[in-house]
């Protein structure tokens, strides 16, 4: 069944690629208008110029604190309202514990956490005027599938539960939040862990810890992404969805 997404706006971080660019193209073939935001430019306009419904780029660094009022007044002045939110741009780390540093740990928490949290509460009152709706893209990781990933683990942990925290807050407001967690998933997020430990081997040792025997796409994480932003899931909040292929059953 496909989701309807006509006269809504949404706005998709880390659109540039991956997952991202997939939920985008998934929610302009519903009907969506699109704000993209990444600091990938180019490959945002590119992205942009390929949708059939209007579209707006934002190119920003999520790190930076400007950020998250620049990409609110741009989507506003655009569009005036918003109806989805999609927070999936992070920042992926796999090294020791033991190495990590006090810099890269502060980084990771601010954009795959701090800054998801701030674009919630920046945009809250928008969202609750149209009774919209937010999807947190969060991992697998945070229930214990990741190994030298402590920083990655503990930031999309604290997504995992700023969802819930919100959908309880915010659902007398009419506003959904849920996460989704997927599993291996071939984005280009993996390749420094290729390049570490060799992309063959990667890619066939990994993949036995999953029941279905595969790696997952990015177009299978926006399929579950764009269902709980649509209203077929308008009675779903709070929850985390994995989309693993079972890696977290074993």
């Amino acid at each position: 069944m496909k989701c309807n997404f006509d006269g809504k706006v949404a706005v998709v971080t880390g659109a540039s690629r991956g997952i991202g660019e997939a939920t985008v193209r998934l929610l302009d073939e519903g009907g969506a208008n699109l704000v993209l935001v990444s600091r990938s430019t180019d490959k945002l306009k590119g992205i942009a110029a390929e949708l059939k419904n209007d579209s707006l780029v934002v190119d920003c660094d999520l790190s930076a604190d400007f950020s998250i009022d620049l990409i609110r007044n741009r989507t506003m002045e655009k569009f005036e309202k918003i109806d989805i939110l999609v927070n999936n741009a992070a920042i992926e780390r796999n090294e020791p514990a033991h190495r990590a540093t006090a810099a890269a740990i502060d980084e990771t928490l601010l954009v795959n956490l701090r800054q998801a949290f701030m674009l919630c509460s920046a945009f809250a009152k928008d969202l609750f005027a149209t009774q919209g709706n937010i999807v947190n893209v969060s991992s697998t990781a945070a229930g214990g599938a990741g190994g030298t990933q402590g920083a990655y683990a503990a930031s999309k942990g604290g997504l995992n539960t700023l969802s819930k925290n919100l959908s309880n807050e915010w659902g007398n407001k009419g506003v959904r939040v849920n996460s989704v967690a997927p599993g291996l998933c071939l984005t280009e997020m993996w390749e420094p862990t290729f390049e570490l430990l060799g992309e063959e081997n990667v890619l066939e040792n990994f993949v036995k810890r999953v029941p279905l025997g595969k790696w997952g796409t990015p177009e299978e994480i926006a399929n579950v992404i764009c269902f709980l932003a649509s209203d077929l899931a308008s009675y779903v909040t709070g929850q985390v969805v994995r989309v693993d292929g079972g890696m977290l059953n074993l």
